[in-house]
């Protein structure tokens, strides 16, 4: 379909003496609000902007930008959220500074807070309400409710709604994961379902229970989505860590054993990629001492873990000064982000975390495992209203 389209197009082109390739270069140059007007403008520039063949070339041309989502609240209660990003020069491998750019805040987001962030789409979820939210299209869906669940039916108390996104790679579609979780009956027990949802399509998408048997479990924040699978944390019976994987193509769940050497803290202890591997990070100490421990699941079969120890350079530690740091992701070279943890998360009684005379809002680390080298990276403002306010790094899109 889209090859005919192409070759009207080519001749189109011709026409007014403009390459097709020349064409296709401008519009992957173009914002995505943009090419979403641009829609309007014929069949064929809607059959071209469509395609997963300009997908592609989009993709290709945006992959050298580094972009940093940061969530904001301010004023009295009911505070007021708003949501910014900022970007990185196209060699991110260097760079010192983030640049605030983008205010993507929308009114319907108010009340929600966001759960993750996934190659632009972003899960926003306020109890077992969840929207889903396109940071490129400016698109917010409200996902529909889970309909047959006995844990949302019956009147169980704590009840845990966690949100994953993830691609399946073989049919290229987007899917929601949904885990359901309670307390069971007896000491440290728990039900869990688990439901997924289809993106996209005419809207008419609705939750399907999976029936893949799993032991319940308790999910925890932590999550990855990488090789056509979403990996998550979650206690088992007893509050025992287990690492839980969802295959998005077939929907079989698997839960593997952590392990058995690991001081698991879950709130220091986080789910990375490492070479294009699951791995766990503990970084309890790294703040005081530089130290951190991972641990590689190189044979999932086998549940085979490899442990490796890193230890920062001496002449680096200054950078730290023993501040609590959270793990925020890696970069597509294989960076740990680490976030600062010493501010406040209620705006009525925390300090202001700027100066007013400063351009730089606050800042976050980027540590190389590879060559254990950490750099301080700053993120600059250029809305001057937010001077004055409590920011925290939500997400990464490193796509």
């Amino acid at each position: 379909m889209f090859l005919r389209e192409r070759r009207k197009e080519r001749d189109i082109c011709k026409s007014h003496e403009l390459p097709f390739e020349l064409v296709i270069e401008i519009l992957t140059r173009l914002p995505a609000k943009s090419l979403m007007r641009f829609k309007s403008v014929s069949k064929l520039w809607l059959s071209l902007i469509c395609s997963q063949y300009f997908t592609d070339r989009c993709l290709k041309v945006s992959s050298s930008s580094l972009r940093i989502y940061m969530w904001l609240s301010f004023g009295k209660r009911p505070f007021k959220n708003v949501l910014l990003s900022s970007s990185s020069p196209s060699d991110h491998t260097t760079m010192s500074s983030f640049v605030v750019d983008q205010d993507l805040t929308i009114a319907a987001m108010e009340g929600y807070s966001v759960s993750q962030v996934f190659r632009s789409l972003m899960c926003f979820i306020n109890g077992p309400s969840a929207k889903i939210y396109n940071t490129a299209t400016r698109q917010l869906v409200l996902l529909p409710h889970i309909e047959g669940s006995n844990i949302i039916a019956e009147d169980h108390k704590d009840k845990n709604f966690m949100y994953h996104i993830g691609h399946d790679p073989v049919h290229d579609q987007y899917k929601v994961l949904c885990t359901v979780s309670t307390h069971g009956e007896g000491r440290w027990t728990y039900l869990s379902e688990h439901w997924v949802l289809l993106l996209g399509g005419d809207g008419s998408s609705r939750w399907r229970q999976i029936s893949s048997p799993c032991q319940p479990h308790h999910p925890l924040s932590q999550r990855l989505s990488i090789n056509g699978r979403i990996y998550y944390l979650a206690w088992d019976r007893f509050l025992h860590p287990v690492l839980v994987s969802f295959d998005i193509h077939s929907e079989e769940i698997s839960i593997f054993q952590t392990p058995e050497d690991i001081a698991f803290y879950h709130l220091t202890t986080a789910l990375i990629e490492y070479g294009g591997r699951v791995a766990l990070l503990n970084h309890i100490v790294f703040g005081e001492r530089g130290e951190m421990e991972l641990w590689v699941m190189d044979d999932p079969e086998k549940i085979m873990w490899s442990r490796k120890s890193f230890v920062l350079h001496p002449s680096q530690m200054h950078l730290l000064n023993g501040i609590r740091l959270r793990v925020q992701g890696t970069t597509r070279n294989g960076e740990v982000i680490l976030v600062p943890q010493n501010t406040c998360h209620d705006p009525t009684t925390c300090q202001t975390i700027v100066q007013p005379q400063s351009s730089t809002l606050f800042h976050i680390f980027l540590y190389n495992l590879q060559n254990n080298h950490l750099r301080k990276v700053e993120i600059k403002k250029t809305f001057n209203r937010y001077l004055t306010k409590i920011w925290d790094v939500i997400g990464l899109d490193d796509v």
